[in-house]
């Protein structure tokens, strides 16, 4: 009987040495609720012959914690490359070290324990801690209550990986060349940019992100905030003016109210001592913060400040970034250009509209010249005092007999032989703020506001209707 037993425990020997002295892990979870994890820890106890299973819950609100553990000695145990089978009170179980599938009495357990290298509470704790402490990688809590969880995000753009954003060369333009694009609200507005947003919650999804509100923890606040400031400052030393287009088109909140979040602000103080002497000191201020979600309440929905700044402190946004802005340089491009070519056309049509107008300019200089010279017309002549007061007329206005009896000013054509002669009148009438000598037929008037005699213009007409005679009637 003694034989018997030194060869059992010989063979028990030889099949837990595998496991020595090391501790197993498993992460059990019931396969109707996932979330519902726990641990499962075995240990040797102080006798080698004896195994200590623990089984370990965690709190609900504290990740990480342990809020129950059930420690149980085993005595009965068999541990191998691929199981662990023990004995519990009256039950038989075994764990799959390689799937995870759990058998209780030889049936399979709704519950599937995956073996890990660590301490799933003890990784969560550190992991927690470093999500709390980083400088360089980009975490977040997945909700806004107590019981959150954190997530790697990714990484935090470095000062040099902004400006290189900032080196685009859509930020080259200047304000005048912007306002060919379309906005929204003040924000630039075109296709495809809405992939600044998808893409955000596109990441959010994947990690379990669901905050109404967005905003970043305070570490990770902070350090982004470094990157930033520092890359407008050095922005702003290489190309005086970047801060302030940067607030205008794209990150309106730091030009809110004034605020810089870049150099040293001073605020002047005045002090008195005690014996009644004034004297000024620069206090230094401050600065703001570059990274503001309150701006817009965290909104990041469509292009604006939340967006373009959290895609702009967010590495792997970077390639979505240079997408977005590849797309509105080309847009800025091909409206620059159409523009310039309507310019140019306008300034074409201009420069042949002054030319017209100089060569019609001439053309009135030459044809006036020439009626100055030559001998007028009588009809020409009554015309011309009729509407001018000057029998020669004026540059602006003068008449042409282009046939006989049928003379125009260019505006108008009159046939002398159609006038009334017997309802024709020459009267005074003071309309608007001079007198007129208006000379009418009832159907065609023609007045001039130079004070002539009346008896004179009575004279030319007779001589006008002397020479082409109009119509009669008998009143």
């Amino acid at each position: 009987m003694r034989f018997i037993l030194l060869i059992f425990s010989f063979i028990l020997l030889i099949t837990n040495n595998c496991f020595a002295k090391e501790t197993i892990f498993f992460h059990c979870k019931g396969i109707n609720s996932p979330q519902n994890y726990y641990q499962v820890i075995f240990q040797h106890g102080e006798n080698a012959n004896t195994l200590i299973q623990k089984i370990q819950m965690p709190d609900v609100i504290e990740q990480g914690r342990v809020s129950k553990e059930t420690k149980t000695v085993l005595y009965e145990f068999k541990i191998s490359k691929n199981y662990v089978k023990y004995t519990k009170g009256k039950n038989k179980f075994s764990i799959n070290r390689v799937d995870g599938k759990v058998l209780r009495d030889n049936q399979p357990s709704e519950v599937k324990c995956l073996e890990t290298l660590v301490d799933i509470f003890e990784e969560k704790r550190a992991e927690i801690k470093n999500a709390k402490t980083t400088t360089t990688e980009f975490w977040s809590p997945t909700t806004g209550y107590a019981d959150t969880k954190y997530v790697k995000l990714g990484m935090l753009a470095t000062s040099k990986e902004i400006c290189q954003v900032f080196s685009h060369p859509f930020f080259n333009h200047t304000s005048n060349e912007y306002k060919v694009l379309d906005t929204v609200n003040s924000a630039f507005n075109w296709e495809g940019i809405n992939a600044s947003s998808m893409w955000i919650y596109k990441k959010f999804r994947e990690k379990g992100v669901q905050l109404s509100r967005f905003g970043l923890m305070e570490n990770i606040h902070n350090a982004a905030n470094e990157n930033l400031s520092k890359c407008l400052s050095e922005k702003e030393k290489s190309t005086p003016g970047f801060y302030k287009k940067l607030t205008r088109h794209f990150l309106s909140n730091l030009g809110y109210q004034g605020i810089r979040c870049i150099g040293q602000d001073f605020q002047v103080e005045q002090f008195v001592d005690d014996e009644g002497k004034i004297s000024t000191r620069k206090i230094p201020i401050k600065p703001q913060s570059c990274i503001d979600f309150n701006f817009n309440s965290g909104n990041l929905n469509g292009w604006n400040t939340s967006t373009i700044t959290l895609m702009l402190i967010w590495k792997e946004a970077h390639p979505v970034l240079k997408n977005l802005f590849d797309n509105g340089e080309s847009i800025i491009i091909a409206r620059l250009a159409e523009n310039k070519r309507i310019q140019l056309a306008k300034e074409k049509e201009e420069k042949a509209r002054q030319k017209a107008r100089k060569q019609a300019s001439l053309d009135r200089a030459v044809e006036w010249s020439n009626y100055q010279n030559r001998k007028k017309t009588l009809l020409e002549q009554v015309y011309n005092f009729a509407t001018t007061g000057y029998p020669e007329g004026l540059e602006t206005l003068k008449w042409v007999e282009k046939k006989p009896c049928v003379v125009t000013d260019g505006n108008r054509t009159i046939d002398n032989r159609t006038l009334n002669m017997t309802a024709f009148r020459i009267r005074k009438d003071f309309i608007g703020s001079y007198w007129y000598m208006i000379s009418t037929d009832g159907r065609v008037s023609l007045s001039t506001s130079t004070n002539i005699p009346l008896d004179r213009l009575q004279k030319a007409w007779g001589l006008a209707f002397q020479e082409c005679p109009g119509i009669t009637s008998k009143f």
